[in-house]
């Protein structure tokens, strides 16, 4: 039994040890996420996210198991150029141990569900190839997210993805 719940600040430290074990190769930027998270309506905090493309955080929701642990999580931000149509998908991912068992789909579904409410035109996101993210192309493209772009970089490419709500 699995069950999707809003991240609260008290929960959000295990948020962020589940993204750095499924993301361990992150940038000191894509660090800060949650630390901005839960600061983001410091007007200081608010320029140097918008300086980095960041509107808003709209909110992060975890998906927890039988035993109350956050087996997989999910979130919306929205980006200056954008914001009015679009929300994108933040630090989608499912702990490696539980992956198999339909967390993804039920996450990503909710995902796309929390968009379409907010009255957004499109959800967009942007992964890569890294191996460790192949399982989730094929639950893009199961979903109907396309491929918008690519952008190759010195040690991976990354894949920009969206879906009209």
């Amino acid at each position: 039994m699995f069950e999707i719940v809003e991240i609260g600040n008290n929960r959000l430290d295990e948020a962020e040890q589940l993204v750095a074990r499924v993301f361990p190769w992150r940038d000191f930027g894509e660090r800060m996420t949650h630390w901005v998270y839960k600061r983001q309506h410091n007007r200081l905090v608010r320029f140097f996210m918008r300086r980095a493309g960041v509107s808003s955080f709209v909110n992060i929701w975890g998906c927890m198991n039988g035993d109350g642990e956050i087996c997989g999580i999910t979130g919306l931000y929205t980006c200056p150029q954008d914001e009015n149509e679009a929300d994108w998908l933040s630090w989608f991912c499912v702990d490696p141990a539980q992956r198999g068992q339909g967390i993804g789909g039920k996450l990503l579904a909710f995902s796309i569900e929390q968009a379409r409410g907010r009255g957004k035109q499109f959800l967009r996101l942007y992964t890569s190839d890294d191996p460790n993210e192949a399982e989730a192309q094929g639950l893009y493209e199961k979903f109907g997210l396309a491929v918008t772009r690519e952008e190759k970089l010195r040690t991976h490419t990354l894949i920009y993805r969206e879906l009209r709500l």
